[in-house]
């Protein structure tokens, strides 16, 4: 078909959502994407563009005697920044909670009902935005609050099968594993050389135990499980394969989405049509059925697949979540790897907010 690209490919595919938060790019693509994410890195981005100066501004004369914190999480929400591009989407628009909360429950949960306020003021409702808490026991246990509050969350940097049955524990909306580790987007040697990308990634096995999981739970209790929003795609591969391994949602970045649109699709036609739920009717195909019993990540053989659904990993005020992570060296490092990267983009935040606040006389 004339005009049809690896783009239109995937959106028949699965829902495809954009991780950027550039209004500019958001509005100039070929679709709506479902729901639009971000970070501390992608609104540390966004507030140094010029298209931005003046919301930065603004919200220092509103908020700078609150101090810088509460200055960019207003930026990073009713911002503008997220709230002006839930005209864009179809869904949701997804901010992130602070990893200097990551082990304090009760910080997260005011700091998501400060978000929760703040999208309100600007008119948005809860059904068009959801917030990200990375994944420690604590995030589990500040989620379970919030979604029995009718604020929703999305389980973030997610490594291990323990964090994902605790997202269901936690009643999460949404969840996104990280098909690769943060310092893998800087540091080549660190990205997999594989030849087919949804059966030899290291990551594939984890991916396939959450969504089996999710699956299993689901028929047995009737309730809605967390849907999979995939994140941290490296290549076109990945992201492509990402469908094939059962995935509802892809967060795709700027550069593999210009990627996708670039390149047309000359694979064999579809053959079967978007599933209408997550988990009814998931069926992983025959040729990654033996992902299910691996786990190259663990150090045991079988690591992966111990996870008990039975076992409430939101116990104990998240303790049990937070052994099982520190049991996983692999879930360990990489959580700790991306905080230190969330950490690091929070503070050179802090340095332009504050610099633009002694502009304007706020000390």
């Amino acid at each position: 078909m004339a005009g049809r690209t690896l783009l239109t490919r995937l959106d028949e595919l699965c829902n495809v959502d954009v991780d950027d938060a550039d209004f500019e790019f958001i509005k100039s693509l070929p679709f709506k994407p479902y729901n639009q994410t971000s970070n501390q890195a992608i609104i540390t981005q966004a507030i140094t563009s010029e298209t931005n100066r003046p919301l930065l501004s603004d919200c220092i004369k509103k908020y700078g005697s609150q101090g810088w914190e509460t200055v960019f999480e207003r930026l990073e929400q009713s911002v503008r920044i997220c709230a002006n591009n839930v005209p864009l989407i179809k869904g949701r628009v997804l901010i992130q909670t602070s990893p200097r909360h990551i082990h304090d429950d009760v910080a997260i949960v005011k700091q998501c009902r400060r978000f929760a306020d703040a999208f309100e003021e600007a008119g948005i409702p809860r059904d068009r935005f959801a917030i990200k808490i990375p994944f420690t026991g604590s995030g589990a246990v500040a989620s379970r609050v919030l979604n029995a509050e009718g604020i929703r969350t999305l389980a973030t940097a997610v490594f291990c099968l323990e964090q994902a049955i605790a997202a269901s524990q936690s009643v999460c909306l949404l969840i996104s594993p990280y098909f690769n580790e943060i310092a893998a987007h800087f540091d080549p040697a660190l990205r997999p050389k594989v030849a087919d990308t949804a059966l030899e990634h290291p990551m594939s096995p984890r991916i396939i135990h959450m969504l089996e999981a999710f699956k299993t739970l689901y028929a047995e209790t009737g309730q809605e499980q967390p849907i999979m929003v995939i994140a941290s795609n490296l290549s076109l591969e990945e992201v492509l394969a990402m469908a094939e391994l059962g995935c509802q949602h892809i967060t795709v970045s700027k550069d593999n989405y210009r990627q996708l649109i670039a390149s047309p699709d000359q694979s064999p036609a579809i053959t079967h049509a978007k599933p209408t739920h997550p988990y009814a009717t998931l069926s992983t195909p025959e040729r990654l059925k033996s992902l299910a019993q691996k786990d190259p990540l663990s150090a045991t053989e079988n690591k992966g697949l111990s996870a008990s659904l039975d076992t409430d990993y939101v116990a104990q005020n998240g303790k049990i979540l937070d052994a099982a992570i520190e049991r996983d060296s692999v879930a360990g490092k990489r959580m700790n790897d991306a905080m230190k990267f969330f950490t690091e983009s929070e503070e050179k935040a802090k340095q332009i907010i504050e610099a633009e606040m002694s502009i304007l006389g706020y000390e």
